[in-house]
């Protein structure tokens, strides 16, 4: 059996010949992403798989081939749908195909007690707005891997993008001007940035967040990563008394009382 340089099985980063937009295709542009989203989906059993930029279908097969029970695939464009159609034809009864917004889906059709196990945030610029969508209209009751590729943060060429305002460099820009005080200050700190920008959401909906990969692209125009989330675990330190994020001190230690009676400790 042929491996990687990963020690794994090339077949786990194998797609199919499928047909893209402007023909035959052979193989995933980025094999990079590829590698890094199927060592991490290898690791644990997949029950239910949200591929919400699904595109032409690449990930999603491997996704679907290789052990989940059932994927949601969500694409916008209507000439790539027509693609995942085609590509995605062999999984009927494990694959449901949703022609549409990410953000449409989230707000009216995510299942809250659907057993989702992992999530693919594959955005061509920024998933933040998604990803925020996700926590607040599902409860995290379960353990499930959330893979993002993040292409706003490096993409310094568009400093009006309102997104990368808003959400990345806050604390970098002069008020008067809208402009970035230095590109070089941020380096490997916008690795961080999102680190935090998702301990804040899993703060703010009882979840617990950790890391498992971060990559630069070698375009340096995206930063591949995933992060394992957890329910969060009762009894340990709730920081959002400090922060503010809500409730008092007070307040938490009786939420925190309660919970602790109803499981017997």
């Amino acid at each position: 059996m042929r491996l990687s340089r990963w020690s794994l099985p090339r077949r786990l980063f194998q797609g199919p010949a499928y047909e893209g937009v402007g023909g035959a295709l052979s193989r995933e542009a980025d094999e990079e992403k590829v590698s890094l989203r199927m060592q991490t989906y290898s690791l644990w059993p997949q029950h239910t798989v949200l591929d919400l930029y699904a595109g032409k279908g690449y990930l999603s097969w491997l996704y679907a081939r290789h052990g989940c029970k059932k994927i949601v695939c969500v694409e916008k464009d209507e000439r790539y749908f027509r693609v995942l159609k085609q590509n995605m034809a062999e999984f009927k009864g494990k694959a449901v195909l949703m022609q549409g917004s990410n953000l449409e889906f989230l707000e009216n059709q995510l299942d809250p007690d659907e057993q989702v196990t992992y999530v693919d945030f594959d955005a061509f610029g920024v998933p933040t707005i998604q990803i925020q969508k996700f926590f607040e209209k599902y409860p995290i009751r379960h353990s499930l891997v959330m893979a993002v590729t993040d292409g706003v943060i490096f993409n310094f060429r568009r400093l009006s993008n309102t997104d990368l305002h808003r959400y990345y460099l806050q604390d970098f820009l002069i008020e008067q001007v809208r402009a970035c005080k230095s590109i070089q200050d941020l380096g490997e700190y916008c690795i961080q940035i999102q680190r935090q920008f998702i301990d804040i959401l899993c703060m703010k909906h009882e979840a617990q967040a950790f890391p498992l990969y971060f990559k630069v692209n070698r375009r340096c125009t995206a930063i591949y990563s995933a992060y394992m989330i957890l329910p969060k675990i009762v009894g340990v330190v709730d920081f959002k008394r400090y922060v503010g994020l809500k409730g008092s001190p007070l307040e938490t230690q009786k939420i925190l009382k309660q919970k602790i009676v109803k499981i017997g400790v």
